[in-house]
């Protein structure tokens, strides 16, 4: 470091005005971080103490180690200095060709790696977007789709159907859509062949696999028998309780519930039991089988769904009240009506909930499908639902409370029909109130009336086609009709069965029989089983 001239005039270092002065952060030429210059405490300059010509964006500042606000150029008291620059507004960085514009708002309000946040952020709304909707979808399908747990480890081993053919009645209704309908079938002429005695006090009738022995498979007081096609009795299993309903039968077992909590699976050659399902309540009706499930109904409000070749519980759901009637299945639906008059409609490989549906009324009769339709007798009239409704998630709940506020003269309009009907039909006289299901053929409905007359409806719209007005003294009907071929036969009050051209309205016979049925006749083969409350069940040709 050079010395300092002793003959060259200088100020003393405290004086005032001086660039050395002894204000904070100014140091003499020998203290670091002073900016370069000579003894006498001027800016670097030439010979005559002017100051040298500054490169732009070069400032004294930039020397290492100054600190920013201790240039000399804006020292208190320096005479060189006209005013004090603002630290924002000093250059900064490696020098540049003119002079550096200020940054704008924009650029002073945006973070360093603000447009890599901006992509980041809208990659996540917009994957935010799509998983909502992804669960907005679920939730709104989540009743039609099946749940893959129940449909991945919980099916069936087998694929045993219950399904009647001209020679085969095989359960309650004649198959799984409870139809009572066989399209190709030999009529019979309304001549009793023979009896046989099952007992007084149970509402049964047999399932049928004639031109095999044994052929004929009925309930009866605390008992399930077989008999041949002759009427003789072939085997006798005893079962605790009356076995009321109808047997279901399938190529290798004999279906059916009873009153003591349990669902038997019988060896139609010889009674022998396969299996035995113990529920937690009677099962008061006939159990429908298709696709390897056996649906049984119990007064406890639960629809149990039991591999048909184990009789291991597969799946259970429940309806709220007492399930008195067989369930129906269809095109992998079940459809199953509760005491309380709602018709669930569910899948019938895992039992989830498709649709509910109100009728106002209890439901002691099951439902009939047939056409893509299903048919619902309440109050005397007879409903037709769309088989494929769908019940949006809310929607139940909502309608039930908006007919509750309605019925209390809320100011609300009317509530609305229900889900899928397509049409309803309600006889304008009690007389003409409709006593069961309908037998349901492709082209044609056919019901019984309380009077004792019969009606045709149009099953697309539900209009009339014909109408047989009574015939005294037989009474009303009191069993679904059953159609075989192009006949129509109906049992009355007082025992009579008889037998129409279902397209004519011909009567072809009338058979008086000593006491009414007890359950819809069977037919098979050229033959109509009817079992009477005299506990006699009479086969005729």
């Amino acid at each position: 470091m050079p010395k300092p001239d002793p003959e060259r005039n200088t100020a003393p270092d405290d004086a005032p005005g001086n660039a050395l002065d002894a204000a904070p952060g100014n140091a003499p030429d020998a203290a670091p971080g002073n900016a370069p210059g000579d003894a006498s405490g001027n800016a670097p300059g030439d010979a005559s103490g002017n100051p040298l010509h500054t490169p732009p964006g070069d400032t004294p500042d930039a020397t290492p180690g100054n600190a920013p606000g201790n240039s000399q150029d804006d020292a208190p008291g320096n005479p060189q200095s006209a005013f004090a620059v603002p630290q924002w507004a000093r250059p900064s960085g490696p020098a540049h060709p003119g002079p550096r514009r200020p940054a704008g708002w924009r650029d002073m309000l945006r973070p360093a790696g603000w447009r890599h946040t901006l992509r980041r952020r809208r990659r996540i709304a917009i994957w935010s977007a799509a998983a909502l909707l992804l669960l907005f979808a679920v939730w709104i399908n989540y009743p039609f789709i099946p749940n893959p747990w129940t449909l991945l480890f919980r099916q069936p081993s087998g694929n045993a159907s219950a399904l009647s053919a001209p020679e085969r009645w095989a359960m309650y209704g004649g198959g799984p859509t409870i139809a009572n309908y066989l399209p190709a079938a030999a009529p019979p002429q309304g001549i009793v062949d023979h009896v046989i005695e099952i007992g007084p006090g149970v509402r049964s009738a047999p399932a049928v696999t004639a031109r095999q022995s044994p052929a004929i498979f009925i309930g009866g007081q605390s008992r399930i028998a077989a008999f041949d096609p002759d009427g003789r009795q072939v085997w006798e299993r005893p079962v605790s309780g009356p076995a009321h309903g109808i047997p279901a039968i399938t190529e290798t077992a004999l279906y059916l519930g009873t009153l003591n909590k349990r669902v038997l699976a019988l060896d139609p050659q010889t009674g022998r039991t396969l299996w035995e399902y113990e529920g937690d309540s009677p099962f008061p009706g006939s159990v429908t089988v298709q696709d390897g499930i056996v649906y049984a109904g119990s007064r406890g409000g639960h629809i149990h769904a039991l591999d048909a070749e184990s009789g291991k519980l597969l799946w259970k759901v429940g309806l709220g009240s007492p399930a008195v009637a067989p369930a129906a299945v269809d095109d992998g639906k079940l459809f199953a009506a509760s005491t309380a008059g709602v018709l669930y409609i569910r899948h019938s490989a895992t039992g989830d909930q498709r649709a509910r549906i109100r009728t106002g009324s209890a439901l002691v009769a099951p439902p009939v499908v047939s056409g893509g339709q299903v048919y619902l007798l309440s109050e005397g009239g007879l409903m037709a639902f769309d088989t494929g409704v769908r019940e949006l998630p809310g929607r139940y709940p909502a309608e039930i409370v908006w007919a509750q506020l309605w019925l209390w003269r809320f100011p609300l309009p009317a509530p609305p029909e229900h889900s899928g009907l397509q049409w309803r039909v309600m006889p304008p006289a009690a007389a003409d109130a409709f006593t069961h299901p309908p037998a349901a053929a492709p082209d044609a409905l056919y019901l019984g009336t309380a009077s004792g007359g019969i009606t045709a409806l149009n099953p697309q719209n539900g209009a009339q086609l014909w109408h047989s007005p009574p015939t005294a003294p037989h009474g009303g009907i009191t069993a679904p009709p059953l159609i075989a071929g192009d006949l129509l036969i109906v049992a009355h009050e007082n025992g009579t069965i008889r037998a129409l051209n279902r397209h004519t309205q011909q009567e072809l016979w009338s058979l008086p029989l000593p006491t009414p049925l007890t359950a819809p006749p069977s037919y098979a083969a050229g033959k109509l089983y009817a079992h009477t409350q005299d506990g006699n069940l009479h086969i005729i040709r």
